[in-house]
């Protein structure tokens, strides 16, 4: 079985910036000599995700997980080993001769982000070059979207004949049973492509590889938009149309703006507002939200202004406030699109809109005095009520109270009575949920127990050790394993001893050979909190004396049991004279004083 050779490995990760590689994902801020952001594998309105770039590792406080680039790459992007090696790889200009064997679902995933490619490219060359595809040509053009655009998105047109899709990928030697998964064809009649006679919007992932696809209809009748299932290598909650061309534009802004649809992303970018994007013919959804969250402050939501675009934009600002970005609400007027304005009004008028916003907080409290009737004392309660979600999507008591003022004025009401009805609320919900939320956090302290590693003073200073593996080498030459009397805390020596024979004592390089991931987790826990930064060559130095001193202690004890066996008459025991063990208990007394002597003399 091939493999990527550890040295390669080794060169990939030293040549590896992982505060570049994380940073392209989250927003990081420098604080001391640690990075900190948000945590992108769980909700959380405050930064307890830390990069370290001098170790190489990054940790998240809350959820507890950590590790390397590659580990991040891999639960981040959902990458097998080898294909977060290859990316880092080429980031770095590093080749790689050898490949690892890929599993299976390896295979697949890059077969389908193949076939994507192949076949966006072929679209492609439809709406461009083929006489069937003018008639999208036009319809782009008619909308303002320039061969500019048309390109720099990859546009498309799926032709109206339905069967030379499958004809052509067969030939191209992609099986049926292939074909049938990858989310091109119709479910019930596997032959039949999903698109026929549309417009094609290739979504891309955020590296801007397309995994699928949004098409218009053109003609006939039929659903006006339809949009690629869910596949292995796609997902329409957590993907949004245009991020992959959006990203260095939000990154530089830190702000997107989310519209409705494939159209009205484009037409926004068509104006130079670069940082748009859109969800996948599905509400906003939280998934979608965080996602942003990695490197934006706010977000401006410019849906349409008819009643479903209110609605989506009520649901898309508690959304976004509960993931921790502050929302905006750009009004368009007259329930027109940004499609439509580009359309009949041209570039200048749509890139004005991002420019006249209002915060999310007032466009609730209107949109609840324009729905209830807030001169009747039950009107105003509906009102009030109506804020709840968004209230308690808030992260802090600052933004509550300044919320309850806007509120208070918004709807002609008293702001503490405001905040003693969320109150009320807020406690009948909580009471009316008290069984469950009791049995969960019980469910979760008894994981929390069963999870926890019982930090003896072995375990402490192996964890040191793997964090400063570089003293391992001084520390083996004192200690062995069997000095050892934790369990896990062995677990570490033997994944340190590994290194150590392979020449590559990086903490990725023990961190991998650490089997346990409590065990890890834990060990990363600590390295997050600097417990060692300070005088670690002292630290281990004198637990490897303390350890030696112990080991010696307890073999004295054992050789003074043997000598106690001895009675008048015996000649020896277990092969050894009385004159051996006396002799022998010499020298482990002379070790231990000096032992005792170091360790007293650099206390």
């Amino acid at each position: 079985m091939s493999r990527i050779p550890d040295e390669t490995v080794k060169t990939i990760l030293d040549r590896t910036d992982i505060v570049a590689v994380i940073g392209e994902r989250v927003r990081l801020e420098k604080k001391g000599g640690r990075y900190w952001g948000l945590c992108p594998f769980h909700g959380e309105k405050s930064a307890s995700f830390s990069v370290d770039p001098d170790k190489g590792f990054y940790y998240c406080f809350g959820c507890r997980k950590g590790g390397s680039p590659v580990t991040f790459l891999m639960e981040l992007e959902k990458l097998g080993y080898r294909e977060a090696l290859e990316e880092l790889a080429g980031k770095a200009g590093i080749p790689i001769e050898l490949e690892e064997a890929e599993s299976e679902e390896g295979k697949q995933r890059k077969s389908l982000l193949e076939l994507y490619e192949r076949v966006s490219a072929t679209f492609h060359w439809f709406l461009k070059e083929h006489p069937s595809g003018h008639n999208a040509a036009k319809t782009l053009s008619k909308r303002g979207i320039d061969k500019y655009l048309l390109d720099h998105f990859c546009l498309g047109y799926a032709p109206q004949d339905r069967r030379w899709l499958y004809s052509f990928l067969k030939k191209k030697g992609y099986s049926p049973e292939f074909l049938a998964k990858s989310g091109l064809f119709a479910e019930r009649y596997p032959e039949f492509p999903l698109f026929c006679d549309r417009l094609l919007f290739p979504i891309a992932d955020q590296r801007g590889r397309v995994i699928a696809f949004g098409g218009r209809l053109l003609s006939g009748e039929g659903p006006k938009y339809i949009n690629s299932p869910d596949t292995q290598i796609f997902k329409k909650q957590e993907n949004l149309f245009a991020l992959d061309k959006a990203l260095s534009t939000i990154k530089k802004e830190g702000k997107a703006l989310i519209c409705e649809g494939y159209m009205d992303a484009l037409s926004f970018h068509a104006a130079g507002i670069a940082f748009a994007v859109a969800p996948l013919g599905t509400a906003f959804t939280e998934k979608q939200a965080r996602l942003i969250k990695r490197w934006a402050d706010s977000v401006i939501i410019a849906f349409d202004s008819d009643d479903a675009g209110l609605k989506a934009t009520e649901r898309a600002c508690v959304i976004s406030a509960s993931v921790g970005l502050d929302p905006l609400v750009a009004a368009i007027p007259g329930g027109k699109d940004a499609s439509e304005i580009l359309e009949k009004e041209g570039i200048g008028s749509l890139q004005k809109l991002p420019e006249f916003t209002i915060n999310g907080s007032e466009f609730l409290v209107r949109r609840a005095a324009s729905l209830f009737d807030i001169v009747s004392i039950e009107g105003k309660a509906k009102a009030a009520a109506f804020l709840h979600p968004y209230i308690g999507a808030l992260d802090s008591e600052v933004k509550k109270d300044a919320f309850f003022d806007i509120a208070g004025h918004g709807l002609r009401a008293d702001p503490r009575s405001l905040r003693s009805d969320y109150e009320n609320a807020r406690s009948a919900s909580s009471r009316s949920h008290a069984s469950f939320s009791d049995w969960n956090r019980d469910s979760i302290e008894m994981k929390r127990d069963a999870g926890t590693i019982r930090k003896s003073s072995d375990f402490v200073l192996l964890s040191a050790l793997v964090i400063h593996a570089e003293l391992f080498a001084t520390f083996r030459a004192h200690v062995a394993l069997e000095d050892i009397d934790d369990s896990r805390a062995k677990d570490l020596y033997i994944a340190l001893e590994e290194s150590f024979r392979a020449d590559d004592t990086r903490l990725d390089a023990v961190l991998s050979r650490i089997v346990d991931e409590g065990l890890r987790s834990s060990v990363l826990e600590r390295a997050a909190t600097g417990e060692f930064a300070e005088k670690p060559e002292a630290f281990v130095l004198d637990g490897a004396s303390r350890i030696r001193i112990r080991s010696l202690e307890q073999r004295r004890a054992d050789l003074l049991d043997k000598m106690k066996g001895f009675e008048v008459g015996t000649v020896e025991i277990e092969g050894h004279s009385l004159n051996d063990l006396l002799y022998e208990m010499m020298h482990l007394d002379a070790e231990l004083a000096k032992m005792k002597g170091m360790l007293d003399e650099r206390s």
